[in-house]
């Protein structure tokens, strides 16, 4: 009967301290403000600045979305600014 109780415990204790954890950074980072594009078609990468030194070489147009809209064309965050 204790031994029982104990397990009982132990797995509402493990439910609860997972549902309870914050998400990760990276989730909240990819929906949070509106990121930059170069809309080249050569471009890999979408930046947090518009004076980013990565955009500044852009000679294309530079597009305002979130990075959800990014990563779907294939962008990944830029390795200057994040």
């Amino acid at each position: 009967m204790l031994r029982t109780l104990l397990l009982a415990s132990i797995l509402l204790l493990t439910t609860l301290s997972a549902s309870t954890l914050p998400a990760s950074p990276a989730m909240h980072r990819s929906t949070a403000a509106a990121v930059f594009v170069c809309m080249s078609k050569s471009s890999v990468a979408y930046h947090s600045s518009s004076s980013c030194a990565g955009l500044n070489r852009c000679t294309h147009e530079v597009r305002s979305m979130s990075a959800s809209a990014a990563q779907e064309l294939g962008k990944r965050a830029c390795h200057k600014c994040y």
